[in-house]
């Protein structure tokens, strides 16, 4: 039986998006669609630290560490850590509540920053009830409680969001086989949190392996591990060394191609141009036969998909979700987890270090993305924005040149070199698009509208704000230069906006996240550096150059 969704007809879908993925299991985005939904019965209603600042950016981190300031990995100091990012979730999960939405002309939109519009229990629920928890410890136990032992009978028990939430490869650089009409299914979940990747092959060597990795968020490295399913028995492999080859090590990451770039994947554009989003003919054939069923390709039935006809030159929506472009989804569901852990690593391997250096890392950022100006797609690509955006680059610029006079050290500020020093390699940890050993690195992995750069300072300039009430109040009195994204009045400040983008890149999870996205999503939800960054710049720079500790 293939499962596919009913939607009421009032339910009006009236956009265009495309959705690509190409041979090295890498991702392409072209935006031209929007699905506008009203809510109706039949949808669910849902610093002290041991480095000298001008020690670090006057030159090689390295000898800082053999020079004798011990990099200590203090477990009381990463104990309160992880307690305080407890806590913060806890604090998040008591300011939830759903209010039905607020319609405009244009979108349904939340009233407030914490506003989720439909019901949700916590940030990330248990598992429904029949289905495993999506952790390797939670499908492991899953399998021996109810003697499960083929990976179709296990695929047939997941829970929706990620039954909804994938991506078919028909060239892939990870181990198995994949062609046209045997694709592999990545499934990435509505978090990008666990990820799995499953053969359809039947004559693949490996065809009774089940590869997962999965995001641990409390310590914030990635697991690598392989479920074989070849013997009588399910038989689990942890951390099998050999992952280390593809993904790293000590800042290890998933594998998936970055915007605009995922070859061997289905519905990676087969033009160049503005349209890197536009499936072929013949993955707009394969995918109709399945949704359709008129195909026997093995494990594909337990997937949900939208009964939508899909063409070539256009690209295939995930079911059960507001926005839906499949590939653009999966590098935000990806690039947000990776980005989390990144953050978890930083703050917790060095959390004395990092909390002295949280103000030089926020001023090398700005210094970072004021040297090269890259580009990035937005949704809301107006105009006025693109004005407003470039006036505020220029005046960054200035405001930078006018304070690096009273900033020792300002010309080697570097944010790469600031993150190695916390033991954050952005070549190993950022480079998703890459195999770890035999590829050069490249950590300009991008979602759409920002990189991995971008994600993980929301979350730095986040945690500084909790504890600078300087911080803070430069971001609650400063006014969005725009707001979100056809909702302008849901976040009044760039303190509304920090916690908006938080709260839907990173807290929200699981099954939470699913229904949230089922009836809302911030399509400018990744639009960090242009609409948090720089409204705050003229008053945030000179602050953390007069604040930050230097020689």
């Amino acid at each position: 039986m293939k499962y596919t969704l009913k939607f009421n007809a009032n339910n009006n879908i009236n956009s265009n998006v495309s959705t690509n993925i190409n041979n090295n299991n890498r991702v392409n985005f072209s935006v031209s669609k929007k699905r506008h939904h009203h809510v109706n019965q039949n949808r669910p209603w849902i610093e002290k630290g041991c480095i000298k600042l001008s020690t670090v950016i006057f030159s090689v981190i390295a000898s800082v560490v053999l020079m004798g300031c011990s990099f200590s990995h203090d477990e009381t100091a990463v104990s309160i850590n992880r307690s305080s990012v407890s806590d913060k979730l806890h604090q998040v999960e008591q300011r939830l509540y759903h209010s039905g939405g607020v319609v405009n002309e244009k979108e349904m939109c939340p009233k407030t920053p914490f506003d989720t519009i439909t019901p949700v229990a916590n940030l990330n629920p248990p598992a429904p009830t029949g289905t495993p928890e999506m952790t390797i410890s939670g499908v492991d136990d899953f399998i021996q409680q109810n003697n499960i032992t083929t990976i179709d009978a296990l695929l047939k028990t997941f829970p929706d969001h990620y039954r909804t939430n994938f991506s078919l490869v028909e060239h892939t650089r990870a181990t198995g086989q994949s062609d046209l009409e045997h694709p592999r299914i990545v499934l990435f979940g509505s978090d990008g949190r666990f990820l799995l990747n499953i053969g359809t092959k039947p004559d693949d060597p490996l065809y009774n392996a089940l590869d997962v990795a999965e995001l641990n968020t409390t310590t914030g490295h990635w697991e690598f591990s392989v479920f074989d399913f070849s013997q009588e028995k399910p038989i689990l492999t942890r951390n099998d060394p050999s992952c280390n080859e593809c993904h790293g090590s000590q800042n290890s990451r998933p594998v998936w191609g970055s915007f605009q770039e995922w070859t061997g994947v289905f519905g990676d554009s087969f033009v160049d141009g503005p349209r890197p989003e536009a499936l072929d003919d013949t993955h707009a054939d394969k995918m109709n036969r399945i949704i359709f069923e008129k195909d026997d390709t093995p494990r594909m039935d337990f997937l949900l998909w939208e009964p939508v006809p899909l063409v070539r030159g256009g690209s295939r929506l995930i079911a059960r979700h507001d926005f839906g472009p499949e590939l653009l989804l999966s590098n935000i569901a990806m690039g947000s987890a990776n980005a989390l852990g990144s953050f978890l690593r930083l703050s917790q391997k060095q959390p004395e270090n990092y909390r002295a250096l949280r103000k030089a890392l926020v001023l090398a950022y700005y210094k970072k993305r004021s040297e090269k100006n890259r580009y990035f797609v937005k949704v809301n690509h107006s105009k006025e924005i693109w004005n407003y955006s470039n006036l505020m680059k220029d005046k960054v610029r200035k405001t930078l040149s006018e304070s690096q006079a009273g900033f020792n050290g300002y010309d080697e500020l570097s944010l790469d070199n600031l993150l190695s020093s916390l033991q954050l390699e952005t070549s190993e940890a950022f480079s998703l698009a890459t195999l770890h050993s035999t590829e050069t690195p490249n950590p300009n992995w991008n979602t759409t509208t920002s990189d991995l750069y971008d994600l993980l300072m929301l979350q730095v300039l986040d945690d500084l704000r909790s504890e600078d009430t300087n911080v803070d109040t430069i971001l609650a009195k400063t006014k969005p230069g725009y707001g979100v994204f056809e909702c302008p009045d849901t976040a009044a400040t760039i303190a509304d906006l920090v916690d908006f983008k938080m709260l839907h890149l990173f807290q929200l999870a699981g099954e939470s996240r699913y229904d949230v996205n089922w009836v809302y999503y911030p399509k400018d939800v990744d639009d960090i550096y242009d609409q948090v960054f720089l409204p705050i710049a003229e008053e945030l720079i000179p602050y953390l150059v007069e604040s930050s500790p230097q020689a």
